[in-house]
């Protein structure tokens, strides 16, 4: 199928309470989309992620208290953890989530993660490389600790990468081609 055009769908009913029915319909409204697409995002959202990350272990926190902590650390203290959390995160999180350790399963996961964390998310490719622009908003140590974290990952993924950062975004660029 070409990219871009409408994917196949089934038809299906549902019993829903009549409230929550209310509810979504609201939502459609305020985000501008239909119901009907909506409904397929919530679905989708809760298959590819919100289930397979609870069993993975992922846990929601509100940004101000993981600032707050991220804050309190050293710039040496936040990149060793991060190099840390790297390595022993990764690996588990690819797989518990994509059943895959590849660039493709990791572009997967941290675009999850981020529109899922509302950071603004921005993804171009090309024949030489993947750039991937995230906003997060969460201050310079968030920056420093995400742009080892990302690097470390990358590198174990044999990838080579770029990654730049401002106090409230990355700029994660990385080479169609392997380290091997």
């Amino acid at each position: 199928m070409a990219s871009g055009s409408k994917k196949d769908k089934k038809t299906i009913s549902f019993r829903i309470d009549p409230q929550i029915i209310e509810k979504l319909s609201d939502a459609a409204k305020e985000d501008k989309i239909t119901l009907n697409a909506l409904v397929d995002q919530v679905f989708d959202n809760y298959v590819s992620w919100d289930r397979k990350s609870a069993k993975a272990g992922w846990v929601l926190l509100k940004s101000d208290i993981m600032k707050l902590f991220i804050d309190s650390l050293s710039e040496k203290t936040l990149r060793r953890l991060a190099t840390k959390a790297a390595k022993t995160v990764m690996k588990d999180t690819l797989l518990s989530i994509s059943g895959k350790v590849d660039l493709e399963s990791w572009l997967l996961i941290t675009r999850y993660r981020s529109v899922r964390s509302n950071f603004a998310y921005q993804e171009f490719r090309n024949a030489n490389q993947t750039k991937i622009v995230i906003t997060h908003g969460l201050g310079p140590k968030w920056s420093l600790f995400h742009k080892v974290y990302y690097m470390q990952m990358l590198k174990d993924l044999g990838r080579k990468a770029i990654v730049d950062s401002t106090s409230n975004s990355l700029v994660i660029e990385i080479k169609n081609t392997s380290l091997h």
